[in-house]
C-alpha cells in the first residue's frame, strides 16, 4: 500500500512535527518565564508606587512644617521690631520730658543730716 517513497516522507513528515514540538515547547517556556517576569515587575512598580505617595506625603508634611517655622520667624521679626519702636518712642519721650522739666521725673532730694553718736 505504501511505497518506499510514502514512508520516507512520513519519517521527514514526524521528525519536523517533532522539531515543532521542541520550538513550541521553548516557546512555551519562553512565554510562562516572560508571564512570571511581568508579574514580578508589577509587584516591584506597585511597592515602588507606595513609596512615592509615602514620599509625596512626607515631602507635603515637611513643606507645611517648613511655612510654619517661616511664619513663626516672620512673627518674631514683626514683634522685635515693634519692641525696637517702643524703646525708641520711650527713649524720644523720656529726652522731651527731661529737656522740658528735669525734676519731672527725678523725684526732690531730700535734706539729710549726720549726727555723731557716742
Amino acid at each position: 500500500m505504501f511505497g518506499n517513497d510514502s514512508r520516507i516522507e512520513i519519517a521527514v513528515l514526524q521528525e519536523r512535527f517533532k522539531a515543532h514540538e521542541q520550538i513550541i515547547e521553548k516557546v512555551d517556556t519562553a512565554i510562562q518565564t516572560l508571564s512570571e517576569t511581568n508579574q514580578n515587575i508589577c509587584k516591584m512598580l506597585a511597592v515602588h508606587d507606595e513609596r512615592i505617595t509615602v514620599q509625596a506625603r512626607v515631602d507635603d508634611d515637611i513643606c507645611k512644617k517648613v511655612e510654619d517655622i517661616e511664619s513663626r520667624i516672620d512673627n518674631l521679626f514683626k514683634f522685635r521690631w515693634q519692641v525696637g519702636g517702643v524703646l525708641a518712642v520711650a527713649a524720644v519721650l523720656i529726652g522731651v520730658f527731661n529737656a522740658f522739666g528735669p525734676k519731672l521725673l527725678t523725684p526732690a532730694p531730700a535734706s539729710a543730716t549726720i549726727e555723731r553718736t557716742k
